[in-house]
């Protein structure tokens, strides 16, 4: 398990150095670190990388399958601004609002370039979607939440009437705490240590109103999944593999792993991400709705598997 490596949006342009892509080890680099367990570092890690011998699984599905080994970005940064960037392919259109009272505030870290209305872009990486009771700690802490506005692909599937769900680790509630839902789940990473799975900014779509599932409530029944209820499209991972078994599969799904296995450096590895992404392609394998259905796993800040019963939907 290794540093976690400096992602933030200055440090990432800095790196690209104008186009050369040649400052990663200047900018971007962290070789030294704490952590438990152990954390690995050393000079010039940022430039490392797993290759076959680490990664077997994810290794046998490119000789197999397609692969591209080139991602281009329309954003840099770190989680929050690429998980809004690939439901909305931009991250302008957010604006702070004060965590108990939801009164727009504010907020230089959750807005930059904000307008005359408070309205700016995201370019860090507030863990704080307004629209999630487990954001902020239950909204007991003072940190500012995030509204995102303006569409995103899962308003536009409900306009074409294409079913649709974000399945995340972790979505599932575990109590309740101050009138809000507690995503207090855990698990334990390849290194021993224990690691809460839900991770609110890793849910872009409670950044939206219209998307969003505050209360992180389940779907109205297996067969509901997929459609508008009192989820709205927001699911646990569990709810997925009920999809799957009862062939309720939505046309089109996202799968974001419990933080464990989302393979993000300092708390997760390969192998973790690795067991993830093959578990749920095994039990779409083994699927009668298999033959047609198309997975891509993306490899971003934090790895996210998306699949789509109809190919040419996709």
């Amino acid at each position: 398990m290794t540093c976690d490596q400096n992602h933030n949006y200055k440090n990432e342009q800095q790196a690209y150095n104008g186009g050369k892509a040649d400052q990663f080890v200047q900018h971007t680099e962290t070789d030294k670190c704490t952590g438990q367990p152990i954390l690995f570092g050393e000079p010039g890690l940022v430039m490392d990388y797993y290759d076959g011998n680490t990664v077997t699984g994810l290794w046998n599905y490119a000789q197999n399958y397609a692969m591209s080994d080139n991602s281009f970005n329309s954003v840099y940064g770190p989680s929050s601004p690429g998980a809004v960037n690939l439901i909305s392919g931009q991250t302008h259109g957010i604006y702070a609002v004060d965590s108990v009272t939801g009164a727009k505030v504010s907020d230089a870290y959750t807005v930059q370039s904000p307008d005359a209305n408070g309205v700016g872009t995201m370019t860090n990486d507030p863990d704080r979607p307004a629209f999630d009771n487990c954001s902020d700690s239950n909204h007991t802490s003072k940190n500012a939440l995030g509204v995102m506005t303006g569409p995103n692909v899962g308003d536009l599937l409900n306009k074409k009437k294409v079913s649709w769900g974000w399945f995340q680790g972790g979505f599932r509630p575990t109590g309740t705490a101050n009138g809000y839902s507690v995503c207090g789940a855990t698990h334990t990473n390849v290194g021993g240590n224990s690691v809460v799975d839900y991770s609110a900014h890793h849910e872009p779509f409670q950044y939206y109103q219209s998307t969003s599932n505050p209360q992180h409530l389940p779907p109205s029944s297996v067969a509901a999944i997929g459609s508008t209820d009192q989820a709205n499209h927001q699911y646990d991972l569990s709810d997925f593999d009920q999809a799957v078994a009862s062939r309720h599969l939505p046309a089109v799904s996202f799968l974001k792993a419990g933080e464990y296995q989302d393979g993000h450096a300092g708390y997760s590895d390969p192998l973790d991400e690795q067991a993830f992404v093959v578990r749920e392609i095994n039990q779409l394998q083994k699927s009668p709705d298999w033959k047609s259905t198309a997975v891509v796993v993306a490899r971003t800040t934090t790895p996210t598997v998306g699949t789509t019963t109809s190919p040419r939907r996709w």
